[in-house]
């Protein structure tokens, strides 16, 4: 069982403040991947998934000595995204990822994430894991201060909650870590500015340095899955009933 904040119901909210929701799975160097032709196998299975293949991202450094001057670079990271381009597969030599804006459900989510490790297995065969985790940021967003105050828990924001303050508050930060035995849940919050609007970040990240095999199978998506519900827990806790009521929600089984 997942942490557990309280009980909350099993709904689905048709306008839910997700922003993103990202999976990412690291695994010991594969070098082929340091090159494009390392590409080559995985991409062409999930060619019909994921068609496009964006250009390669890679950073470079300067490194100054007392004697010289070096530059380096980092290895390569491959994107490929679907057409509507709001499903995004990243691989690079240590790590494989899934991102999307367009959340619905977990069991979507999962459904693609064994599909990319069947891929995975199949060409590139990667060691267990070092770390998985997955992620998930809400933005909760208004001009109204009021407005966060009647939506979040004070535990949860902080100062922000306090009314009578003798100047504006132009940025907070919070950060707090949760053990749960070989598993982490770090949820960073605070305010962030998106043109004319303020909004309040909920950013969870939830974690295991714990080896597992990187393949398809339920060993993988049932730690997803059971992180899904961890992080949902926390949502329905940190937000009040007033906000959750706002965001349309509607038991899960109904469509």
């Amino acid at each position: 069982m997942s942490l557990n904040f309280g009980t909350h119901e099993d709904v689905v909210f048709d306008d839910a403040p997700l922003t993103s929701v990202l999976c990412q799975i690291q695994f010991p160097p594969i070098l082929a991947l340091i090159s494009g032709a390392g590409l080559t196998g995985f991409q062409t299975v999930l060619r019909e998934q994921y068609p496009i293949l964006l250009p390669k991202e890679q950073s470079a450094s300067v490194q100054v000595g007392p004697d010289s001057i070096g530059l380096s670079a980092s290895p390569p990271v491959w994107r490929l995204t679907d057409e509507a381009k709001q499903w995004t597969v990243g691989l690079a030599v240590n790590f494989v990822s899934l991102e999307t804006p367009s959340y619905s459900s977990i069991d979507e989510f999962l459904s693609r994430i064994d599909n990319i490790l069947r891929a995975l297995r199949s060409t590139l065969r990667p060691a267990d894991s070092i770390r998985i985790g997955l992620r998930k940021i809400n933005a909760i967003g208004s001009d109204d201060p009021s407005f966060f105050r009647s939506s979040i828990r004070p535990e949860v924001l902080g100062i922000l909650a306090v009314e009578d303050l003798p100047v504006p508050i132009l940025q907070a930060a919070f950060q707090v870590q949760f053990e749960d035995d070989e598993n982490m849940l770090v949820v960073r919050s605070g305010l962030a500015d998106e043109g004319a609007e303020r909004r309040y970040v909920l950013d969870m990240d939830y974690f295991t340095e714990r080896p597992y095999p990187v393949a398809p199978g339920e060993d993988i998506v049932s730690l997803l899955r059971y992180f899904s519900e961890g992080m949902t827990s926390f949502f329905h806790w940190a937000t009040t009933e007033d906000y959750r009521s706002s965001l349309q929600p509607r038991p899960r089984t109904q469509k």
